[in-house]
C-alpha cells in the first residue's frame, strides 16, 4: 500500500454511503485491492488539488468523480473482478468448460478496464497475478496425455507447444510475404508505429481498440478504392496503461508512398509531427518482423499481442493449415490444380534451402487482390513491376503487349495447353522473372512475337471466313438431318 495514503476504504465506505448508496453498493463489490487503490487514488488527487489536510468528505467526493468515468459494462460486472478461477478438481469437468472460459473472459476485461481508470501497472495488479499463477497451476496438475515411454503430458505442456506452432507458422507466412514482396512485386518496406490521441487512454479498453480498428480499416479502404495494392504483417500491442497502438511492416510500390503518408496521417494526426520515427524505411527486414513477432504467443497471458496479414485472402490461416498438412482434398483446396500444390509444396520442403520462397503465395492464390493472384497464369501481369532502366521497360512493354494480345482472344481462364508449343514456351515466363533475370525472360518470348502474330491473324481469318460463307443447303440424299423452322426432322432414305 502506498505511503501517502491516509484512509482507508473501510473507514471511508460509512461517508461513501451517505452521499450515494447507489454508487457505495456497486463498490462494495470490488475486489479489496482495487477498493485500497481506489481510495489510493482518490486521495492523491485531491492533495494534488491544492489541499493540504484531506478529510473524509473530500476524498468521497473525488471517488465518485472517479467511478463516473467508469463505462456502463465494467461497473454492471464489477463482482467478476474477484473471480479467480476455479478450483483444480473442477478443471477437468466438461460440463464447466464453457463456464470457464466465459468467466475467465469476463474476468480479465473487468479488471483490465478497472486498470485503466485507477492508473494500475499490469505488474502491480495484485489479483491478475494471483489469477494467473492459479491457472498455471491448474494447467501443469491436469494431464492430458500419457507418452508410450510412460511420460505425462499436461495440459500447460500441450498449450506451450500449440503456441510454438502457432508462432512458427506465423513467422514462416510474414517470411513469404516480405519475400513476395520484395523479391517478385519489386515493393518498398516501410515500418509504421501509430498511436492514439491522449483522450484514449481514460476511455475503456473496447472503446480504444475499436477506434484503432476503424481507423486502419478506412486507410485501408481508401486505398483500395485508389486501386493500391499493399502487403504487409500488422502486429496490435499495448502500452503499459493498456491503450491499443500499431505496429506495422507495410510493403508498397514506391510511387504510392506519399499518398500513403498522407492517407495515414489523416487518421494518425498525432504521429505526423515525429513522421520520420512513425513511418521509417525498412532496411533490415527481418529484423522487422521478428520485432514485430517477438511478443507473439509468450507465456504470459497478459501480454495481447494481436498479428494480421494484409493483403491475403480471408481464412487464409485455415487454407494453410490443410495445406501444411497435406489434405488436399479439403474444399478448401479445391480451386487450385494438382500442379500447384506439387511446386508449392515442394518449394516449402527443404526449409533450409528455400530456393525460391516468393513464388509460394502466387501459386496458391493467396492474395485477395486478384491481380496478384493473375501473376502465377501463363499470361503475366507486369502492371505491378516497377522498372527504371527505359530500355527494359520498353522490352517489357513489348513482352506485355504480346502476351496480352493473346488474352484478348483467349478467355483469361484457359489453362495452358501443351498441344500448342507457343503456349507451352510462355507458361516457362513467370518462372524465368521470378529468378530475377528479365532479361532471360525477354530473349526466351521475343522470337515467338511474330509467329504469335502470324497465328492470331490465322485464327482472325478463318474465322472471319466462318461467317461470311453460306450455310450449307440440306440434301434430301446425303444428309439424315434438315432444317425446318429451327427444328431437327428425320428424314428416311428413299428406298
Amino acid at each position: 500500500m502506498n505511503a501517502i495514503m491516509s484512509f482507508s476504504y473501510e473507514t471511508l465506505a460509512p461517508v461513501l454511503k451517505e452521499y450515494s448508496h447507489k454508487i457505495e453498493q456497486p463498490l462494495r463489490a470490488l475486489h479489496p485491492f482495487y477498493q485500497e487503490r481506489l481510495a489510493n487514488l482518490a486521495y492523491k488527487t485531491v492533495l494534488e488539488a491544492g489541499v493540504e489536510a484531506p478529510e473524509k468528505p473530500d476524498v468521497c467526493k473525488e471517488i465518485l468523480k472517479i467511478f463516473a468515468g467508469f463505462d456502463r459494462e465494467t461497473e454492471r460486472l464489477l463482482y467478476m473482478s474477484s473471480y479467480l478461477g476455479l478450483e483444480p478438481w473442477q478443471f477437468s469437468d466438461p460440463s464447466l468448460k464453457e463456464s470457464r472460459k466465459l468467466w475467465s473472459r469476463k474476468s480479465k476485461k473487468v479488471r483490465r478496464n478497472i486498470r485503466r481508470y485507477l492508473n494500475i501497472p499490469v505488474p502491480e495488479d495484485a489479483v491478475e497475478q494471483e489469477f494467473n499463477s492459479r491457472k498455471v497451476a491448474r494447467a501443469e496438475s491436469y494431464i492430458v496425455k500419457k507418452t508410450e515411454s510412460g511420460k505425462k503430458i499436461s495440459a500447460y505442456e500441450n498449450a506451450q507447444y500449440r503456441k510454438n506452432i502457432r508462432r512458427a507458422k506465423f513467422n514462416l507466412i510474414a517470411k513469404l510475404i516480405k519475400h513476395s514482396s520484395i523479391d517478385i512485386l519489386l515493393y518498398k518496406g516501410f515500418f509504421l508505429t501509430l498511436t492514439m490521441p491522449s483522450e484514449f487512454r481514460k476511455t475503456s479498453y473496447e472503446v480504444a481498440m475499436a477506434e484503432i480498428r476503424d481507423r486502419w480499416k478506412k486507410i485501408m479502404e481508401i486505398l483500395q478504392a485508389e486501386g493500391i495494392v499493399v502487403l504487409g504483417v500488422k502486429k496490435i500491442h499495448l502500452h503499459k496503461d493498456e491503450t491499443p497502438h500499431i505496429h506495422l511492416s507495410l510493403y508498397c510500390n514506391p510511387i504510392h508512398e506519399g499518398f500513403i503518408r498522407e492517407t495515414v496521417w489523416k487518421f494518425f494526426i498525432n504521429d505526423e509531427k515525429h513522421g520520420d520515427e512513425a513511418f521509417q524505411e525498412i532496411y533490415d527486414h527481418d529484423g522487422a518482423l521478428a520485432y514485430l513477432l517477438r511478443d507473439f504467443c509468450l507465456e504470459d497471458d497478459e501480454t495481447f499481442c494481436e498479428i494480421k496479414f494484409i493483403g491475403l485472402k480471408a481464412g487464409f490461416l485455415t487454407f494453410w493449415d490443410h495445406f501444411y498438412k497435406r489434405d488436399y482434398g479439403n474444399s478448401k483446396l479445391s480451386h487450385l490444380s494438382n500442379n500447384r500444390l506439387f511446386k508449392a509444396r515442394r518449394l516449402l520442403k527443404d526449409r533450409e534451402d528455400l530456393k525460391n520462397p516468393a513464388s509460394i503465395l502466387f501459386l496458391l492464390r493467396a492474395f485477395a487482390e486478384p491481380s496478384l493472384n493473375e501473376i502465377s497464369k501463363w499470361h503475366i501481369n507486369l502492371k505491378q513491376l516497377t522498372l527504371t532502366d527505359e530500355w527494359t521497360t520498353l522490352r517489357i512493354a513489348d513482352l506485355q503487349f504480346c502476351i496480352h494480345g493473346r488474352q484478348n482472344i483467349l478467355p483469361k481462364t484457359r489453362r495452358t495447353s501443351f498441344v500448342n508449343p507457343e503456349k507451352r514456351q510462355l507458361s516457362n515466363v513467370f518462372s524465368i522473372l521470378i529468378r530475377e533475370n528479365q532479361e532471360g525472360a525477354i530473349t526466351a518470348i521475343h522470337p515467338l512475337r511474330e509467329c504469335v502474330d502470324r497465328r492470331f491473324l490465322r485464327t482472325r481469318a478463318e474465322l472471319a471466313l466462318c461467317r461470311a460463307r453460306p450455310p450449307p443447303k440440306p440434301s434430301d440424299t446425303n444428309d439424315r438431318f434438315r432444317i425446318i423452322s429451327g427444328e431437327r426432322e428425320v428424314l428416311r432414305r428413299p428406298v
